[in-house]
């Protein structure tokens, strides 16, 4: 049988849809059977977060007749379960126990732009609450859906449109997604099941399908608010973190600038202590005077003056007389050993313990006692005390 063949047998007409067996009857034994229309063709409205596009407040969705009546979906109607709303996960034969409360026939039938099946009710607790009002029916079901604004042939127009249509389930629920020609019974008279929700502190009495769009959509609001709120929380926080950290920058760059303050001051006072004045430069002047003579006393004119300080000189002395033993030696231990030798090779300080001194005493014998002995421990002392008055001339 081909698609169009398959089209022509399962559509129904007026005279057969007034046949009783359509109507809802409950039978002996408490099952209820119907033939009731659970799905059509045409447009179907969703939110956008039920279509996984949260930036759009509504999807039309277009249900070509081509897919909602093609043989490969009317056949997966075929024996699916019947529950009591739709269930969160796919009806499987692992759940299958858990969830159905009847079945679908095998008998599919058009009837216009709607499909028309076999349903049989078998749970009791389930025909109460057909009974009280919960009627309406909705299919689960798979399909692939192509993005893509459209025309239907009525030119209305859409977002999206569904095709390898596959069903799961049929749900008995308060609110057909399809409309409330969608129903178990077929009396023309529609009674729409109302529900009052609360809407800011306030009761709202609503068709159960507006009043499932209103919550949907206030819940969607209340999540868009509570992550603007936990954004506004993390932004004031780092505004914070901010705060404190450029606070902590301030004060050490306070810190520092005290630092370097005490610093400049400190630098004020040193070089204040440092300035020449014509006592020092006399003083300078001296020093490096008596050091030159000194040196050429001890080394004659090998001394290098020019461009040299008085420690460059000193060390020059010394490195000359004593060589490779002193060339670590620090600068006291270099200054000692040239005021030592200054006083040893030179007599520049003409007092007692000189050599010159001891020479006048032994010539002139001008002293009482042994001569000799006191004038080389007159000597002796002198070397050894030297170092201690370095440099001060003694008068003659």
């Amino acid at each position: 049988m081909n698609r169009t063949d398959f089209m022509e047998s399962v559509s129904l007409d007026s005279a057969m849809l007034k046949d009783k067996n359509f109507a809802l009857r409950q039978l002996s034994d408490g099952y209820v059977v119907c033939m009731p229309r659970i799905a059509r063709t045409g447009l179907q409205e969703y939110l956008g977060i039920e279509m996984g596009r949260p930036e759009l407040d509504k999807v039309i969705v277009y249900r070509p007749e081509g897919e909602v009546f093609s043989k490969d979906a009317i056949k997966t109607l075929v024996g699916k379960p019947v529950t009591i709303e739709h269930p969160d996960v796919p009806i499987t034969a692992d759940n299958w126990r858990d969830f159905a409360v009847g079945h679908v026939g095998d008998e599919i039938l058009r009837d216009g732009e709607f499909i028309r099946v076999p349903l049989h009710l078998m749970d009791a607790k389930a025909v109460e609450e057909v009974k009280s009002g919960r009627s309406q029916l909705s299919v689960g079901y798979s399909a692939i859906v192509e993005w893509a604004d459209g025309v239907t042939p009525k030119g209305e127009k859409y977002h999206a449109k569904q095709t390898a249509i596959r069903a799961n389930h049929v749900a008995i629920t308060h609110t057909a997604r399809g409309g409330p020609q969608l129903r178990m019974g077929d009396n023309r008279r529609v009674e729409m099941s109302t529900r009052t929700i609360t809407v800011d502190s306030l009761p709202v009495t609503l068709e159960e399908r507006d009043a499932q769009i209103v919550e949907r959509t206030l819940a969607k609001l209340a999540t868009e608010i509570a992550n603007a709120q936990t954004a506004l929380a993390a932004a004031q926080t780092t505004a914070q973190n901010d705060t404190a950290t450029a606070q902590t920058a301030l004060a050490n760059v306070k810190s520092e600038v005290s630092t370097k303050d005490a610093e400049i001051t400190t630098l004020k006072s040193q070089l204040a202590d440092a300035k020449i004045t014509p006592a020092k430069l006399d003083k300078m002047v001296a020093d490096r005077a008596n050091t030159v003579a000194r040196a050429k006393a001890i080394i004659g004119d090998a001394i290098v003056i020019e461009g040299k300080t008085d420690a460059d000189m000193r060390r020059q002395v010394v490195l000359a007389k004593l060589g490779e033993a002193a060339k670590d030696w620090t600068e006291d231990m270099i200054t000692a050993s040239f005021n030592t030798l200054s006083v040893a090779d030179t007599g520049i300080n003409n007092g007692a313990g000189s050599l010159s001194h001891v020479v006048q005493v032994v010539a002139g014998n001008n002293m009482g006692g042994d001569q000799r002995e006191l004038s080389y421990s007159a000597y002796t002392s002198g070397i050894q005390e030297r170092w201690k008055t370095a440099g001060v001339r003694n008068p003659q």
